[in-house]
């Protein structure tokens, strides 16, 4: 029953998406309540015939075509779409720092496609936290080395900044890379990443 609800739940979003709507644009065109379609694509609800209708007629999409299983192919596609949104929101680290583990890990949480034990997904999250924690640990370090050697309070700020900096360059070039592999569907991204999730 819950496959059957996974099932209709994808393959409402793929529909929709395809035709570019939001789940409110999809709520007001079928005239049904906004919530009852976010219960639909959670897959938490089954809908009830007369729903399942209008939304089928609204989607432009037979009710059989609705219910059935997705193809591999959209899934596919769900999943890699997923992965890069995933990944490119590590960007906003530039912005904000440390939020580069907060967004992809809700992403993951939030995103139906990549919440079973997807690899790729885990290294994404592994690295921003790999990431995260040796960042830290090099700017405290050069922070305590700096402060150390040059007897200056601001010298090692200045050096840890700069540090911090260097790490956020290297961090947005593996980000980039990623996404390159992600484009042309390589099996080797973040290779020397471990799966810590």
């Amino acid at each position: 029953m819950e496959n059957d609800n996974s099932n209709l739940a994808i393959n409402i979003i793929n529909s929709r998406k395809n035709l570019g709507l939001s789940q409110e644009a999809l709520a007001e065109k079928a005239n049904v309540s906004l919530s009852t379609i976010q219960r639909i694509e959670k897959g938490t609800v089954k809908p009830r015939p007369f729903t399942l209708k209008v939304l089928a007629e609204t989607l432009d999409l037979d009710i059989s075509e609705l219910i059935s299983k997705p193809t591999e192919n959209e899934n596919s596609k769900l999943i890699s779409s997923a992965l890069k949104k995933m990944n490119l929101s590590s960007l906003l680290l530039v912005f904000v720092p440390f939020i580069n583990l907060i967004i992809p890990i809700l992403l993951w949480k939030k995103s139906k496609e990549i919440q079973s034990k997807n690899s790729v997904a885990g290294k994404i999250i592994s690295f921003q936290l790999l990431w995260s924690i040796v960042a830290v640990i090099g700017m405290v370090i050069t922070l305590f080395l700096s402060n150390l050697l040059f007897e200056g309070a601001g010298d090692g700020l200045f050096v840890s900044i700069i540090f911090y900096l260097l790490a956020v360059l290297f961090n947005v070039f593996i980000v980039v890379k990623t996404s390159s592999q992600l484009n042309n569907e390589s099996e080797n991204v973040l290779s020397f990443i471990p799966n810590l999730f």
